[in-house]
């Protein structure tokens, strides 16, 4: 649901690749393995890995094409939902952190 509100906020702005933008992103809670062995074996006779929910805030700077390019392949590779998102104040050291990176998106975790 959430990326569908996601995508209409885009929908309205045009997709700049040209303006470096810093934005909040309030991800769903997701569960993440907490360690690599345990003791224990399944059933299947495989290593039972331990979860964790983990939560997190996260801090996207780059232009809006490169945000919407971003959004789509964490969803796709790491599963990330977006709970919420808003515009964030772009500092001078978001940017030069951007030009670092050769002009690619950024995420910065947030506390």
């Amino acid at each position: 649901m959430m990326f569908v509100i996601y995508l209409l906020k885009l929908k309205h702005n045009t997709m700049d690749n040209n303006k470096v933008i810093a934005e909040d992103w309030w991800l769903k809670p997701m569960m993440r393995s907490s360690s690599v062995w345990c003791h224990e074996l399944g059933s299947k006779g495989q290593y039972i890995s331990d979860y964790k929910n983990v939560g997190r805030d996260v801090r996207i700077v780059g232009t809006k094409l490169q945000v919407y390019n971003l959004f789509g392949k964490m969803l796709n590779e790491e599963g990330w939902q977006i709970k919420d998102s808003w515009k964030a104040d772009m500092k001078q050291e978001y940017l030069d952190l951007y030009k670092e990176n050769k002009n690619k998106p950024i995420i910065i975790k947030l506390i």
